[in-house]
C-alpha cells in the first residue's frame, strides 16, 4: 500500500491520469524517504536545488529529525487554499525547524493560473502565499517546535530550470503581495547517481532493499541524466570527466527573439 493510496491520490474520482501518475511517484520516492536516514537520499537531493535568482539550497547542520506531511489542505487567512505534495521539516537541536514545502510534477503542467483575485492563484504562487503563514500545528507537529525558516522546492523531470514557469509564478506574488519572493527547483532526474552513490556504501540489508526499489522505480521511469559514453571505452581511452554523469544542468536564458531583420530576394539569371 502506498501513502498516496492511503490519501485517496490513485483512486480518487475525477483526477486525471497524469496526476495520478506524479502523486503515485511522489508517494514512492519520498514515502520510501521516510524510512531511510536522512543522509542517504533526502538531504543529498534537496543538495542539488537551486533558486531562480540563482541561491543554492541551504541544509542545517545537525539535523536529529525529519518531519513528513503529505498532502496537507493549507487555508491560511487572505489566501487562496492550496495542497501541495509534501511539507517537510528539518528539525534541528532546540525544536528548531526548516519547512521544505514540495510540489512535484512528472509531466502535468500547474493546476491553476493567474486571475483577477487579489490573492495569487497560480499554483506556486499561492504555496509560495500560504507558506508565509503555515505553522505547526496546522500540519500536526508539535506545536513548541520553532519554524525558523520557509522553502518552496518544485521538482520536475526537466533537465534544466523551468525559468519561464518559476518566472510568471514570482511575477504574480509580487504584484499581488508587494514583495519579492524566490522558488527552489530541482529535477527527479538527479536523483538516480545519489542512490547509486548511497548504494555503493550501503551494508544494511534493509536500506539497501529501499535504496535499490527506488533506483528502478526511477529507471523504470527514465528518469535519469547523461549515463556517460562507457559503450566505447573499448575503441578508445576517453578522460575522467566522460565516465561522470552530470548531476545537474543549468542552461542560459535563450531570449524568444533575436530582433534580426531579414530582407529575401530573388535573382533571376537572364
Amino acid at each position: 500500500m502506498t501513502i498516496a493510496e492511503i490519501h485517496g491520490k490513485i483512486s480518487e474520482a475525477g483526477t486525471n491520469l497524469s496526476e495520478r501518475m506524479e502523486d503515485l511517484l511522489t508517494s514512492d520516492i519520498f514515502g520510501c524517504m521516510r524510512y531511510l536516514p536522512a543522509e542517504k537520499a533526502l538531504l543529498p537531493f534537496l543538495h542539488t536545488a537551486n533558486s531562480f535568482h540563482g541561491n543554492a539550497f541551504s541544509i542545517p547542520d545537525k539535523i536529529v529529525k525529519v518531519h513528513y506531511t503529505f498532502w496537507p489542505w493549507l487555508k491560511s487567512l487572505g489566501c487562496t487554499p492550496c495542497e501541495p505534495d509534501v511539507v517537510l521539516g528539518l528539525e534541528t537541536e532546540g525544536r528548531r525547524v526548516h519547512l521544505v514545502l514540495v510540489e512535484a510534477k512528472y509531466y502535468s503542467g500547474l493546476s491553476s493560473e493567474e486571475d483577477e483575485r487579489p490573492e495569487p492563484n497560480d499554483q506556486l504562487a499561492r504555496e509560495l502565499d500560504n507558506l508565509d503563514t503555515v505553522s505547526c500545528v496546522t500540519l500536526g507537529w508539535k506545536p513548541r517546535l520553532d519554524i525558523t525558516s520557509r522553502t518552496l522546492l518544485f521538482v520536475t523531470q526537466h533537465m534544466g530550470i523551468p525559468g519561464d514557469l518559476l518566472a510568471q509564478s514570482l511575477a504574480e506574488y509580487r504584484r499581488k503581495r508587494d514583495k519579492e519572493g524566490d522558488m527552489f527547483w530541482t529535477s527527479w532526474r538527479f536523483l538516480p547517481s545519489i542512490l547509486e552513490h548511497s548504494l555503493e556504501k550501503e551494508s544494511i540489508p534493509e536500506n539497501i532493499a529501499v535504496l535499490e526499489d527506488m533506483l528502478r522505480l526511477l529507471l523504470r521511469k527514465e528518469l535519469t541524466t547523461f549515463r556517460g559514453v562507457e559503450g566505447i571505452t573499448k575503441y578508445f581511452a576517453l578522460p575522467e570527466f566522460y565516465h561522470i554523469p552530470a548531476r545537474k544542468y543549468l542552461w542560459p536564458a535563450i531570449p524568444k527573439s533575436l530582433g534580426a531583420d531579414y530582407i529575401f530576394e530573388v535573382i533571376r539569371n537572364e
